[in-house]
């Protein structure tokens, strides 16, 4: 079950550099983890490879919380979605499967002004996507820029298989992370167009 929408990750070069910029826009930063393990299902999400990686949280009032990440140089850019405080906007080819798959495997309804939007009881946990036809690149997670969609769910591998049976590709199967106190369970899949899911399934540490 989809719980709510946990962040957008964005791939920078430097993330002192890219926390200065946000923070002009309001954000601050919630956490910092250095050199966490990339797991190796990852692979064929990156053009180049690395067993470790950096990432950041940030947050501020109205804003989409982000997650920065750096995989080392960034040698292309992500040009499939972009942001404003409104909506985030997803550009693919087709953007039907897409839309069933947001809406059948994640729980998005659609909103009268033509957007689709993920409800949560928890604050900061709604999302807004807008959905548009277009040319666009699948993206990369070590290329600059937003590189995936991430939800919370209560069940990685079931969730995973219900995107899977809705399209989705590429799968990564769950694998365990933990994050300072945080334990989680992760999966990872591509969805009809190229856009990249993120399952984050919290759990106790036993």
């Amino acid at each position: 079950m989809i719980l709510g929408f946990a962040h957008l990750a964005v791939n920078v070069a430097d993330l002192m550099v890219a926390e200065a910029a946000w923070r002009v826009e309001g954000y601050a930063r919630n956490a910092l983890y250095l050199d966490v393990p990339n797991h190796p299902s990852k692979q064929r999400f990156l053009t180049c490879y690395q067993p470790l990686h950096d990432l950041m949280l940030l947050t501020g009032p109205g804003l989409w919380p982000l997650e920065l990440t750096r995989h080392g140089a960034t040698r292309s850019d992500n040009t499939q979605m972009a942001w404003s405080r409104e909506a985030i906007r997803v550009t693919v080819p087709h953007p039907a499967p897409l839309r069933r798959l947001l809406v059948e495997g994640l729980g998005f309804r659609a909103a009268g002004d033509g957007t689709l939007v993920l409800d949560s009881r928890l604050p900061g946990w709604t999302c807004r996507l807008r959905l548009q036809a277009g040319a666009s690149m699948p993206v990369s997670l070590d290329a600059a820029g937003p590189t995936c969609l991430a939800f919370y769910c209560n069940r990685a591998a079931e969730d995973a298989q219900r995107l899977i049976d809705l399209g989705a590709t590429d799968p990564t199967g769950s694998f365990d992370l933990t994050l300072g106190a945080r334990a989680m369970t992760i999966a990872m899949l591509r969805a009809p167009g190229g856009l990249l899911l993120e399952l984050i399934n919290p759990r106790k540490e036993t």
